[in-house]
């Protein structure tokens, strides 16, 4: 049986890939897609993103708070 623990007390941080305007939908201008993560500190997550802005060649990649 699987068992999901959930930890409250540390933040954790993700990838998203932003994109504006018709990309997003009709309902919105800027929406946030998970590209990856989480990730327990922030550190970690800025490098993986300045790693896929690197190799994908797009600024559209950010660092949140992880949604999920």
């Amino acid at each position: 049986m699987l068992t999901k623990i959930l930890d409250t007390t540390s933040e954790r941080y993700a990838v998203y890939y932003v994109v504006y305007g018709s990309l997003a939908g009709e309902d919105c201008l800027v929406k946030p897609y998970f590209w990856a993560g989480p990730y327990q500190t922030l550190n970690a997550a800025f490098k993986k993103a300045e790693e896929l802005k690197s190799s994908y060649q797009d600024d559209s990649f950010i660092v949140m708070k992880y949604l999920g």
